[in-house]
């Protein structure tokens, strides 16, 4: 049915850090700036307070379809988005990890549910030290341990996560415009 790998196996390469560079107040023609308190608990984006990045090196911190960050320190560690075309063009900061996932290994959105299922925030949790949020550096996000399942099944949960994922974004593009008419 299924067997044990790890995140690096799954991955086009390492894990790879942002940018480090500041925020700027978002400007169409430049990139949407993606911090960790961008990200929400769940995955989705927070677009309340969105910024851009203005700084000759962006280009190669953009996100692009199969990419996964995480969020490597404090009380948000392993926080993540899986990128989103929908979303617009991101570059992602320096306190979130990149990995790049290979889509002959794994379908690059179970990794995005895997990401926030019990098993996933219960690895995560492993890190904490008392009451303080352990931070987790890239060579440990790749020594993640992954159930990988069948393609089959693989498939089938993206199916119907994605349905699911799907409605909830038309209803809060539908709220939005009822908010804002």
């Amino acid at each position: 049915m299924g067997y044990k790998t790890t995140l690096c196996d799954v991955s086009l390469d390492g894990g790879h850090y942002g940018i480090a560079a500041p925020a700027v107040d978002f400007k169409p023609g430049l990139p949407a700036y993606l911090r960790i308190t961008d990200i929400n608990d769940d995955g989705t984006l927070n677009p309340s307070d969105r910024k851009s990045v203005d700084d000759s090196s962006a280009g190669n911190y953009l996100l692009h379809e199969g990419d996964i960050v995480f969020a490597r320190t404090g009380n948000s560690t392993g926080r993540n988005y899986y990128y989103d075309p929908r979303d617009g063009e991101y570059a992602y900061a320096g306190f979130l990890i990149k990995f790049s996932l290979d889509p002959r290994k794994i379908n690059p959105r179970y990794m995005k549910y895997y990401a926030q299922s019990k098993q996933y925030w219960d690895w995560v949790s492993s890190f904490n030290t008392g009451s303080t949020r352990g931070n987790i550096n890239a060579k440990t996000y790749a020594s993640m341990p992954i159930d990988l399942l069948s393609r089959q099944i693989q498939d089938g949960i993206v199916a119907i996560c994605d349905a699911i994922d799907d409605k909830i974004r038309i209803n809060r593009q539908l709220n939005d415009y009822l908010l804002a008419a």
